[in-house]
């Protein structure tokens, strides 16, 4: 169907295929057009997007995955038909691109060089949100917003809040969190707006810190988060910061636009790229 619309539309078009993780990635790099187009969800874009960085190409997408949220920040329609509609008529948009640095042990007191660097475009998230991303994978029969909520319910019983380090800017605090996320765009997990005031141009990221509380509370908190009406809540607050680095004993999971980017991460270190990124977008 997308081919028709193209041809529909004579638009000169070369559709390339991936055959596994981080092959989107390789394509993008090595496409010779202007304009490479993600057709997928958050991680096929992200994937897409690492390949972009920094070759002056623009990134073009058709969401068709199970959460898309990313595009919720960005004015691109959820309908495949009117994102390519979108693609053939839209203007460019430059966007901020973070960076996350996980590590499995802490490099500042063991040396250590990092474990993996990866580029996101939507958010990062830490600790029980990344344990629930990780849970995700295991779904295969659901998908959004219920398929989230089952890896929640599921992640619950046996998660443990690490007793986090954490510095933002000038910020510090030690304390156990359930979750920190860490939005350059807004929403996350197929429809929670964990930074519901983030900005995907504004130089800076924002972050959602939620105490460890108890599984009663989760559940309470829910679904504020789903609506984005959480700033005043008892166990949540929210900080802005151009560089994070959080750290802790335990060893924790790590997420990067819904993809699991560490799983016995004890150092993470994210910071942003102002407008690294142009996309085709409303």
């Amino acid at each position: 169907m997308l081919e028709q619309s193209l041809r529909q539309r004579a638009v000169p078009y070369e559709m390339v295929l991936t055959s596994g993780p981080k092959h989107a990635t390789e394509l993008a790099r090595s496409a010779p057009g202007p304009v490479v187009v993600a057709v997928g969800g958050d991680g096929t874009i992200n994937e897409v997007a690492n390949g972009l960085i920094g070759s002056g190409k623009r990134l073009g997408i058709i969401p068709t995955g199970s959460g898309n949220d990313f595009i919720k920040s960005v004015r691109i329609p959820s309908a495949p038909s009117l994102a390519l509609d979108l693609l053939v008529s839209g203007k460019r948009v430059e966007v901020d691109v973070g960076i996350v640095e996980c590590h499995e042990n802490h490099p500042l007191v063991e040396g250590e060089a990092f474990s993996s660097q990866r580029y996101f475009i939507n958010g990062v998230g830490v600790g029980f949100d990344a344990a629930v991303a990780a849970k995700t994978g295991e779904i295969s029969f659901l998908t959004g917003v219920p398929l989230y909520l089952l890896a929640v319910l599921k992640t619950l019983g046996p998660y443990r809040s690490p007793n986090f380090d954490i510095t933002i800017d000038d910020f510090r605090q030690r304390a156990r969190k359930l979750l920190i996320a860490v939005g350059n765009g807004r929403c996350a997990g197929g429809g929670f707006y964990l930074t519901p005031d983030a900005k995907v141009d504004d130089g800076e990221l924002d972050v959602c810190l939620v105490e460890d509380i108890s599984i009663l509370n989760i559940l309470r908190v829910m679904p504020r988060v789903m609506r984005g009406n959480h700033h005043n809540m008892k166990h949540v607050n929210f900080l802005r910061g151009k560089q994070i680095m959080l750290s802790a004993q335990e060893r924790f999971y790590v997420h990067a636009d819904g993809e699991i980017v560490g799983r016995n991460v004890q150092y993470v270190h994210i910071k942003i790229l102002k407008r690294a990124l142009t996309l085709v977008a409303g």
